[in-house]
């Protein structure tokens, strides 16, 4: 990745990747930028998964519209935080998908995985 000194992506080179978290009472806000890859998965994640262990979570919203490129690592990701969200019976919504992000998931099943997990999953009692 080219970065510009002031930070921006040069021009025709795929953008960077980053994985934000944005946390509003029990809400978790999780926004994908660029391209998401194994740096994002091993750099920004780890900042991710601490949220779920939390029981005043209610609801995980995943933001992957700025996504220009999602490989492996990155899908593994998405995996690993809907599967755990399932456990803890916290449901995930994806708000906005970017085409390369709904390509993917359509392609890999992930979609359907994650549609039949939701349905499957216990719902979280009140506390």
């Amino acid at each position: 990745m080219v970065r510009l000194p002031d930070g921006e992506d040069a021009p025709g080179v795929e953008r960077a990747g980053r994985l934000v978290v944005q946390r509003d009472g029990g809400t978790l806000r999780v926004v994908l930028h660029g391209a998401v890859d194994l740096q994002v998965r091993e750099a920004d994640a780890p900042a991710l998964w601490p949220h779920l262990d939390d029981p005043d979570l209610a609801v995980v919203l995943v933001d992957a519209a700025d996504v220009t490129f999602l490989d492996s690592s990155g899908l593994s990701v998405v995996v690993r935080l809907v599967r755990d969200a399932a456990e803890r019976a916290v449901p995930v919504h994806l708000e906005a998908l970017s085409r390369p992000v709904e390509e993917l998931l359509d392609q890999t099943g992930v979609r359907a995985w994650m549609d039949d997990l939701a349905e499957s999953s216990p719902r979280r009692t009140e506390r």
